[in-house]
């Protein structure tokens, strides 16, 4: 090799790559993208910055002991950001199994590096789905074509040739090759535009979303009623003290502060009861995500079969001698330098020497069929293997009537046929545009695949789950569906060819929708017919296990990848199914939907006691209603009916609905009877106890946090009760959690250290008789208020809503 360049047999001596590496020091802790990033989020960082304002302003007051509320906000964030480190550590060591590596040539030997051990001086090794993780120059190329789409965002394969620059952050989409390498980590391109190669991922999850307008109603909700209060307050010139009690009292209980901890918390959980399910969960908030799927894109080869290729046999033309045959087929096989899993198939059952080659066009999913060539000394002959139809569709290739109808028998067997061939012609510089050279056949190659034991179950489980099935498949049809009934995919369902498939957007869009089975399909094709289904509405997760399955999982809304996919799927999967079991993904599913549901429910609670507070601070601001609570009061209610509740509710299984794309209407459809049934019970309760029974004032407030404390235990029973779930049983571990806490309230009454400190004293016969009447007051409003139509509305679908009034 001339320049100075390294030899691609022999590489750098073991002894020199570990001064190097000594030289280059550690590589620099990254953070995982798995960590949760919600706890991080704008949000959560404002209502914790809010929290402790109110905080430091009872501690500059000297209301310590109302200053609780702040120190249980510290507790609960403590809990949270610990569960997720916890669940960071678990993910971290899974994550390494997925990281992308090198194949380095060391003392003449490849050996498999992760990207950190990689040295400059080093020779790589490139095939067809490698992850390029450093910068070099190419020494040796047999049709090396990369990608660099995830550094400039063109998806047109570059062909590198001798001398040229490759980039880490590109991959190899067909040929081999070669390259010494010249910058590793900070000084690779990759590395000097950190985080721009995969801006195009990981999107906020829709539960993130819908949350966060959850977020920011309850804020714009909270700034007018802080303005209200404050100046209601000031015409009525209470006193600093007092005016800060009522203030803190009020609008921290607007705050859903642990709704957004709690889903952050709750995300970690399942990234963890995923993992342990051999599920790698690359994106916190993909757990979550995965409710929302609604359509599954998935491969024939190596989703619904197990991906192993094994050779069934080979029909050879009339004429061709099957020894002859045999040699060329292993000569092929072992000159080709784009290795993929069906020459390694023909290369088992005939192995030969390579020869020396004199071109060669690699595979390419996009022409389907690969070329070499071989010079005079190898016998100079030109053989090409391929797709026997589109090979015969391009005009390169006739069939004999019995290799035909062999074709024929063995697609509909659900076997792959390749047709191999000798051309007369030269291979093409540019395959895509001139085609394969005219051929003369040689034999039929039959490969068979192994279905996954599990498919047919998996199919059946994401029928129940309401999840649509795509199955897209560059192989013919009859191939792929007799595969697809024979997993139970009905017989009835849509199929489609590439050919066949609309080029205007809502013609792409009906096809997609409307067929099961896609056949034939081009890499550009799968990414577009993904892409019409997001513009359609659907929630796409797209598996993929190959490098022609990268452009349609960037495409998608959820990108799932096999755990023996190629680099570059898994590096921009949010999801890898390590064991590379597709049952796995159903489950995911249904663990998502759990965390949906569970979230959902937190948010009823959540929303409950913002709209309590709000109305409340209306009550006392306008009508002039004295506030019936100090800070401490409300924090053992919070205590009581939001803190413990929330992290139980989080971790319990939930019956309730799915809200997908109207979650705010659906919170306020239980919250809005919920929080101002709340409110006015507890003012109630303060004006029957300290007006009209004229008892003392620590009386009426131990009667309104009574109240409000036995309504909000009542709602947490009802909290998965709505609209046409009226039938659902309240859980017994629900009743037994309700009982505890009531008990635990009882407990502080009954004890006088407690009680002195909550300030709150013990209640006479007739003061708890009017203080659980304005309870069960408030349970007839907020039961009526449910049926009002204007309410039920809210938890209705708008679709529904729709027909029903056509």
């Amino acid at each position: 090799m001339g320049n100075g360049r390294p030899s691609p047999e022999q590489g750098l001596s073991s002894k020199e790559a570990s001064a190097r590496l000594r030289k280059l020091g550690p590589p620099p802790e990254t953070s995982s993208r798995s960590t949760a990033s919600i706890v991080a989020g704008n949000v959560f960082t404002l209502f914790n910055a809010i929290i402790g304002a109110f905080f430091v302003l009872d501690l500059a007051l000297g209301l310590y002991a109302d200053s609780i509320f702040g120190l249980i906000a510290v507790v609960n964030s403590y809990i949270g950001i610990r569960q997720e480190l916890k669940a960071k550590a678990t993910l971290d060591e899974l994550a390494v199994l997925v990281a992308p590596r090198a194949e380095v040539m060391r003392d003449g030997a490849a050996v498999e590096l992760i990207a950190s051990e990689v040295v400059p001086g080093d020779v790589v090794q490139v095939g067809p789905g490698d992850q390029l993780v450093a910068d070099g120059e190419a020494i040796a190329s047999r049709g090396m074509t990369m990608d660099e789409s995830l550094l400039t965002g063109e998806s047109d394969g570059i062909k590198k040739g001798e001398g040229d620059r490759v980039l880490s952050g590109s991959f190899c989409v067909s040929g081999s090759g070669h390259y010494v390498v010249d910058a590793v980590r900070e000084e690779s391109y990759a590395g000097r535009i950190a985080g721009e190669a995969r801006a195009f991922r990981h999107p906020p999850s829709p539960l993130q979303e819908e949350v966060n307008r959850v977020i920011l109603a309850s804020t714009y909700v909270m700034l007018p009623l802080a303005a209200l209060l404050i100046l209601s307050l000031k015409l009525r010139s209470v006193g600093l003290e007092s005016a800060a009690q009522t203030a803190t009292a009020g609008l921290v209980t607007l705050i859903p502060e642990g709704l957004v901890l709690l889903m952050s918390v709750t995300f970690a959980v399942a990234a963890v009861r995923l993992a342990k399910r051999a599920t790698l969960v690359q994106q916190m908030s993909a757990t979550e995500s995965l409710a929302a799927v609604d359509t599954i894109c998935v491969d024939k080869t190596g989703t619904l079969t197990a991906g192993e290729l094994r050779l069934a046999g080979v029909e050879y033309a009339d004429g061709v001698d099957p020894e002859a045959g045999a040699r060329a087929l292993s000569r092929f096989a072992a000159s080709a330098g784009d290795r993929n899993k069906t020459l390694e198939a023909i290369a088992e059952k005939f192995p030969g020497q390579p020869a020396r080659v004199s071109g060669e066009v690699p595979f390419s999913s996009e022409y389907k069929w690969s070329g070499v060539s071989f010079d005079g000394g190898s016998g100079g002959a030109i053989y090409v293997l391929g797709a026997p139809d589109v090979l015969a569709e391009s005009g390169a290739l006739t069939l004999p009537s019995r290799l035909a109808a062999k074709l024929e028998e063995e697609t509909a067997a659900g076997r792959r046929v390749v047709a191999f061939g000798q051309a007369s012609e030269a291979l093409p510089g540019d395959p895509a545009a001139n085609g394969a050279p005219k051929l003369s056949p040689l034999a039929l190659v039959v490969l068979e695949e192994t279905l996954r034991p599990d498919a047919a179950e998996t199919i059946a489980t994401m029928r129940e789950e309401q999840v649509d099935l795509k199955l897209i498949s560059g192989d013919a049809a009859a191939t792929v569906t007799a595969v697809a009934f024979a997993v139970g995919v009905p017989r009835e369902a849509g199929v489609i060819e590439g050919p066949d498939l609309p080029e205007d957007e809502e013609g792409l869009k009906k096809a997609a929708l409307e067929n099961t089975i896609f056949c034939r399909i081009k890499p550009e094709q799968k990414k577009a017919l993904v892409g019409a289904l997001v513009g359609a509405g659907r929630y796409v997760a797209m598996i993929g296990d190959g490098v022609n399955d990268v452009p349609a999982l960037k495409r998608a809304r959820m990108a799932v990848s096999m755990g023996s996919g190629t680099q570059v799927t898994k590096g921009v999967a949010d999801v890898v199914l390590l064991e590379d079991q597709f049952s796995r993904l159903p489950e995911a599913v249904g663990e998502g939907r759990r965390i949906a549901r569970n979230i959902h429910r937190l948010g009823r609670l959540y929303m409950t006691k913002t709209v309590y507070a709000a109305t409340l601070i209306l009550l006392v601001a306008v009508p002039g209603f004295v506030f019936p609570f100090l800070p401490r009061h409300l924090t053992v209610a919070a205590f009581l009916t939001i803190g413990i509740p929330s992290f139980v509710l989080a971790l319990m299984p939930s019956d309730g609905p799915l809200y997908r794309g109207r979650l705010l209407r659906a919170l306020a459809a239980f919250a809005v009877p919920a929080g101002v049934a709340t409110a006015i019970g507890s003012i109630l309760s303060f004006f029957l106890v300290d007006t009209v029974a004229g008892a003392s004032l620590a009386a009426g407030r131990t009667a309104a946090t009574t109240t409000l404390i036995v309504l909000g235990l009542c709602f947490i029973l009802l909290l998965e009760r709505g609209p046409g779930r009226e039938h659902i049983a309240i859980q017994s571990n629900m009743l037994a959690m309700v009982a505890a806490l009531g008990a635990a309230f009882a407990g502080i009454l009954a004890i006088a250290p407690l009680r002195d400190f909550f300030d709150m004293v013990l209640l006479s016969a007739p003061e708890w008789f009017l203080s659980l009447l304005a309870a069960a007051a408030g349970l007839i409003l907020a039961s009526a208020l449910w049926k009002l139509p204007q309410i039920e509305r809210l938890e209705v679908p708008e679709e529904r809503v729709e027909a029903e009034r056509h």
